[in-house]
C-alpha cells in the first residue's frame, strides 16, 4: 500500500467491516478519507408498515436534509463535492461465507498462471460472490466481465455466457490481469486497469505523464472516464485484503464459511432430455440452476431438451449418472 492511499484504504476497510448496508457516511468526492458525518437509515429499512415506495421516499428526504446540515455546517457550496457510500459489512460477511464455495478452485487457477493469489481477492470488490451479479453496463458474473471482451473469447453463445460460471470467467480474468501486468509492470495499475479498462489507464498515464497510481488518484487532469470507481478501485481492493486478513477481529467471530463445491464438468455430446439431466441433481431444477448460472435458462425453461456442447457442472457425487 502506498503512503498516499492509507487514507484512503483505511476510509474502505470501515466501509466493509464497520458500516452496515443500511449504514452510511457523507464525505468529499475528491478524498473519501475526509468524512462529514453519517446517517442511519436501518429503521426505515426495517419498518414491515411501510411499502418499498414509501421507504425509499423516506430514505430520500432523510439523506437530503442530513446532506444540507453537512453541507452548511462545513460551508460547501456546490452539493456535487459530497457523496454519501452507504456500507458493506453485512454483504462483506455474507460474501465471506459464499468465497469458500470457490476459492480454492481460483487459487489454483492463478497459481497455474504464476498470479499472485491475493487477486481472487477482487471478487469481493466486483460482486460479492454472487454469480448472478449484473451491472448497469453489462459487465456479468462473478467477475462482472464485459460482454465485448466475453465474446472475443467466445464466452458467449446462444446456448450459455461463461461470464456466469464461476470457474471459466476466473480463467479469463486471470488472462486479462496477466495481459494488464505484462503491459503496465505495476499490480496497482493493472487492477486499476481490470476496471477502467487498459487503454483507458494508458491514456490517463499519457496524459498526466505519470507511472503510478498515486500520480493518477492525485490529478485533476482526468479523462471523461475517469471516475470515482476508476480512482478507488485499487483502494478498495486493498481494503477487502485486510478485511478478510482479520476478518474475526473486525466482522465477528461467528463468521463460517461455504464448503467448496464439489463438482465434476462434463460437455454434452448429444442433446438430453431434461428431465435426465435433472435427475444428476438429485431431481433438483433448484439446484441444477445454481450449480450452471452460464446456461441460457430462458431457452431452457421453454425446451424439453438440454442441448449438445454445453458444459455442465455436476455433484461430483452423481458423476457415474451421466456417464450412464
Amino acid at each position: 500500500m502506498p503512503n498516499a492511499l492509507s487514507d484512503r484504504v483505511n476510509f474502505w476497510i470501515k466501509i466493509y467491516s464497520h458500516y452496515s448496508t443500511t449504514q452510511g457516511v457523507f464525505h468529499l468526492v475528491e478524498d473519501p478519507s475526509v468524512v462529514l458525518g453519517d446517517v442511519d437509515l436501518t429503521e426505515i429499512f426495517e419498518d414491515d408498515k411501510l411499502s418499498a415506495y414509501h421507504k425509499k421516499e423516506m430514505i430520500k428526504a432523510v439523506v437530503q436534509r442530513r446532506k444540507a446540515v453537512l453541507m452548511d455546517k462545513f460551508k460547501i457550496k456546490d452539493p456535487r463535492q459530497v457523496r454519501l457510500q452507504m456500507g458493506l459489512r453485512d454483504r462483506m460477511k455474507k460474501a465471506m461465507y459464499i468465497s469458500g464455495k470457490y476459492l480454492d478452485k481460483m487459487e489454483t487457477i492463478f497459481k497455474k498462471e504464476g498470479m499472485p493469489i491475493e487477486l481472487t481477492r477482487l471478487v469481493f470488490v466486483e460482486s460479492s460472490f454472487n454469480v448472478h451479479a449484473q451491472s448497469k453496463v453489462g459487465a456479468s458474473g462473478l467477475w462482472q466481465i464485459m460482454p465485448s471482451v466475453a465474446r472475443e473469447k467466445g464466452y458467449i453463445t446462444a446456448h450459455h455466457d461463461k461470464r456466469n460460471h464461476p470457474i471459466e470467467a476466473t480463467k479469463l480474468a486471470a488472462s486479462i490481469l496477466k495481459q494488464n501486468y505484462g503491459d503496465l509492470k505495476s499490480w496497482p495499475l493493472a487492477i486499476t486497469a481490470y476496471n477502467h479498462g487498459l487503454t483507458g489507464v494508458k491514456r490517463m498515464l499519457k496524459r498526466n505523464k505519470a507511472d503510478s497510481i498515486d500520480d493518477l488518484i492525485d490529478s485533476d487532469n482526468v479523462t471523461r472516464t475517469w471516475g470515482f470507481a476508476s480512482e478507488n478501485f485499487y483502494a478498495c481492493f486493498l481494503a477487502v485484503l485486510e478485511v478478510e486478513r482479520n476478518a474475526t477481529e473486525l466482522l465477528g467471530e461467528d463468521l463460517v464459511k461455504a464448503n467448496a463445491l464439489s463438482y465434476k464438468e462434463f460437455k454434452l455430446k448429444s442433446k438430453k432430455p431434461k428431465a435426465e439431466v435433472i435427475e444428476w441433481f438429485d431431481g433438483s431444477l433448484t439446484r441444477f440452476r445454481q450449480m450452471n448460472p452460464h446456461l441460457n435458462w430462458a431457452r431452457i425453461k421453454k425446451s424439453k431438451f438440454v442441448p449438445a456442447g454445453v458444459s455442465l457442472m455436476v455433484p461430483r457425487k452423481n458423476a457415474e449418472l451421466v456417464k450412464r
